[in-house]
C-alpha cells in the first residue's frame, strides 16, 4: 500500500491536489481509501468537496469528518483541511453509514454479523459525532469480534462549539450518525496505538448517583459538580468547560486509566460526559504533565517505527492540543521519521483494549498500516531532547506534580501510622486493642464455626530471670513468628499482653481450633531458642463461640480454658 496527505485551506485548492495525487498514484490497486479531516463545518462545502472528489477517482470511497485542527505529516495544521489517500494492493473496504434513527443495540448486533461475514476482517475505523449519536450501546455489541480486529477512529469536533460537527462518506453528510470503515485483508496488518499522559491528583471518590451513563450526579454523596468547586475554584459558568480542560477525572477500568472530561454540568450539580461512567466506580482528578504525554508519544513512536508502517492515522483528543499549546509539535514532530501522516484533532477517540472497545478522552491513538510483512531493516527515531521537554512545562504543571508526590508521601506515612497504631511492636503481631476489636466484630458478625484460641508462654518470668530480657524478647519474636506461620490468610493473630497471644479462627470449628493449637504447641517445643538446648513450652485454651454467647462469657472460658492447661501440667491444649 501507500499513503499520500495533503493540506488546503480554500475550497478551490482541492482540484490542484486531486490533479497530484492522480499523477502519484499507482496503476494498479484493489481499493482506494480518502480520508478528510475538514476545517469547514459547513454541509455544502463538505457536500461539494466530496463531488469534487467522487468526480475525478470514482473508484474511491470517502470517510470524513470535521475536526479543531489538522496533522499533517508532524505539525500541527489549523484551520486547514487534511487529506489522506490510502491506495491498497490487497484490501478491500466496505463502508458503512448509521444514522440518528437507528436502534443501536439492534443495529450493532446486525453490524457484528456483517463483520463476522468477513473472513480477514483486520480493522474497523469509526467516524462519529458523539454529541448526537449513541456510540456506546451501538459499540458494546461489538466486543465479540475476533480479538485480531483493530479499532480506531474518533469523534467529530469543530472550532466553534456553537456550530454543528459532521461525519460523511461520498454520498451522506450527518450530523448525528457515525461512518465505519471495515478493513478486509489477508496480508494487511493494522496497529493500534494510545498515548495519555495525565496523572491522578488527589483521593479516589466514589461515583454514588449517575442517570444513565453518561451524567454524573453525585461523587461521594456530593453533587458531582462540587469536586471542582472546592478543590479548584472552577464554578458552573459558561466558562466551565474551558476551565476543566486541564483537570479531566480519571477512571481505572480493566486495568487501563481512561479519562473522563465533563462537556457540561446540569443546575443540580450533575456533570455531562460523552463517554460511560457507572456507579459504584472511582474517579480521581487528574492534571496533565507535559513531559509524561510526550512520553507515551514517544514510546507509541518508538513502538510503530519497528512495524515499518506504510502509512499512519492520527486521531488526537483536542485536548490535548489546547493543553500542550507550543509544545504540541513536540508531540507530533517525530511522525514524519516514522511514514507519511496524516489526521486529526477529535472530540473523543476510539481503541479497543483486551477485546472492548473503549471510549477515551484526552488521548491520542494511533493507527499504523502496512500490506505484507517487512522484508528491510526498521528504521530508528532521533534522540529525544529531554531539555526541549523539561522547558515545555509549566510553572502550574510543576506545583502540581510538587502536590501529587507529597500528597503520595502523606498516604505513605498516614498508612505507616495505621499499621503501628494497630501492631505489636515487638512482635509485629496485632496488639491488643485490634486484636480485641477484631475478635468483637467476628461476634457482631457471627456466622458459625467461629473459634479463638489463647496461649501463655510457660515460665516466662524465669526465662528473663536466668536469661535476660533480651532472651525474653527473642523467644516472644519466635512465638510470633510460629503463629503466623501456622494460620491461614483468613486468620488473625495478636499479642494480648506480656507473654500471651490470641488467635481469631473465622470458619473453623473446635476440632480444627485444636489441631492448630496442638501444631503451634509441638514446633514450639521443638524450637531450640535457649542455651544449652533448654525447651520453650507454652499452654492453650481453645474454644468455638456458641450461639448467642456475648463476648465477655466467651473470653472468660477461653481464658478459663488457659487456666486449665497451666494448673494441670503446662504444655498442653485444653479445650471445650
Amino acid at each position: 500500500m501507500k499513503q499520500f496527505v495533503y493540506s488546503f485551506e480554500q475550497e478551490a485548492e482541492l482540484s490542484g491536489i486531486l490533479v497530484a495525487f492522480k499523477k502519484e498514484c499507482p496503476q494498479t490497486f484493489s481499493s482506494l481509501l480518502v480520508t478528510v479531516f475538514t476545517h469547514w463545518d459547513d454541509a455544502n462545502i463538505i457536500g461539494r468537496l466530496t463531488e469534487k472528489i467522487t468526480a475525478a477517482l470514482p473508484q474511491a470511497q470517502i470517510a470524513g469528518m470535521t475536526t479543531s485542527g489538522g496533522i499533517n505529516d508532524g505539525h500541527l495544521e489549523m484551520h486547514r483541511t487534511i487529506i489522506t489517500f490510502m491506495v491498497f494492493n490487497d484490501t478491500w473496504l466496505k463502508v458503512f453509514t448509521f444514522g440518528e434513527d437507528i436502534d443501536p443495540v439492534e443495529t450493532g448486533d446486525l453490524f457484528l454479523v456483517e463483520c463476522q461475514s468477513m473472513n480477514n476482517l483486520q480493522g474497523i475505523e469509526f467516524l462519529a459525532t458523539l454529541h448526537t449519536f449513541n456510540v456506546q450501546a451501538f459499540m458494546k455489541r461489538l466486543d465479540d469480534l475476533p480479538k485480531r480486529v483493530a479499532v480506531f477512529g474518533g469523534g467529530a469536533d469543530n472550532y466553534d462549539a456553537n456550530h454543528n460537527t459532521y461525519v460523511f462518506t461520498e454520498n451522506t453528510i450527518m450530523n448525528a450518525g457515525m461512518v465505519a470503515v471495515c478493513f478486509d485483508s489477508k496480508t494487511l496488518i493494522v496497529h493500534v496505538h494510545s498515548g495519555f499522559g495525565w496523572k491522578p491528583l488527589g483521593s479516589p471518590m466514589r461515583i454514588t448517583s449517575t442517570h444513565g451513563n453518561m451524567i454524573v450526579r453525585e461523587l461521594d454523596g456530593q453533587p458531582a459538580i462540587s469536586v471542582y468547586e472546592k478543590y479548584l475554584k472552577i464554578s458552573g459558568n459558561q466558562y466551565f468547560h474551558k476551565n476543566t480542560l486541564e483537570f479531566p477525572l480519571l477512571l481505572e477500568r480493566n486495568g487501563a486509566s481512561l479519562a473522563r472530561l465533563p462537556d457540561d454540568y446540569m443546575e443540580d450539580g450533575s456533570l455531562v460526559f460523552n463517554a460511560d461512567c457507572h456507579e459504584g466506580e472511582y474517579v480521581r482528578l487528574a492534571y496533565g504533565d507535559t513531559e509524561e504525554i510526550l512520553r507515551h508519544t514517544r514510546h507509541i513512536q518508538q513502538t510503530i517505527i519497528g512495524t515499518s508502517p506504510e502509512g499512519v492515522l492520527v486521531f488526537s483528543c483536542v485536548t490535548r492540543r489546547i493543553f500542550l499549546g507550543d509544545a504540541v509539535d513536540l508531540e507530533l514532530k517525530h511522525y514524519h521519521d516514522i511514514a507519511t501522516t496524516g489526521g486529526g484533532y477529535t472530540h473523543g477517540e476510539f481503541d479497543r483494549r483486551g477485546g472492548r472497545i473503549q471510549m477515551l478522552n484526552m488521548t491520542l491513538v494511533t493507527a499504523s498500516f502496512r500490506e505484507g510483512a517487512v522484508t528491510e531493516p526498521p528504521a530508528s527515531l532521533p534522540d529525544t531532547d529531554a531539555a526541549e521537554i523539561s522547558d515545555a512545562m509549566s510553572l502550574a504543571q510543576r506545583l502540581a506534580c510538587f502536590i501529587t508526590v507529597t500528597s503520595q508521601e502523606l498516604v505513605q506515612a498516614n498508612h505507616k501510622l495505621s499499621v503501628l497504631a494497630k501492631h505489636d511492636g515487638l512482635t509485629d503481631l496485632f496488639n491488643r486493642g485490634e486484636i480485641e476489636a477484631q475478635l468483637k466484630h467476628q461476634l457482631d458478625t457471627f456466622v458459625s464455626p467461629l473459634s479463638v484460641i489463647m496461649l501463655d508462654i510457660d515460665n516466662f518470668k524465669s526465662i528473663n530471670d536466668n536469661f535476660g530480657h533480651e532472651m525474653g524478647d527473642s523467644v516472644l519474636k519466635t512465638v510470633a513468628q510460629l503463629l503466623t506461620q501456622n494460620i491461614r490468610q483468613v486468620d488473625a493473630a495478636g499479642r494480648w499482653g506480656g507473654e500471651e497471644f490470641l488467635i481469631v479462627l473465622p470458619g473453623s470449628d473446635l476440632k480444627a481450633a485444636i489441631a492448630v493449637a496442638e501444631r503451634i504447641r509441638k514446633k514450639l517445643e521443638a524450637t531450640e531458642i535457649l542455651p544449652a538446648k533448654r525447651k520453650v513450652t507454652a499452654s492453650f485454651g481453645a474454644a468455638s463461640v456458641n450461639d448467642g454467647e456475648e463476648y465477655l462469657a466467651f473470653y472468660q472460658r477461653v481464658d478459663a480454658n488457659l487456666y486449665t492447661a497451666k494448673q494441670t501440667g503446662k504444655n498442653r491444649v485444653v479445650a471445650n
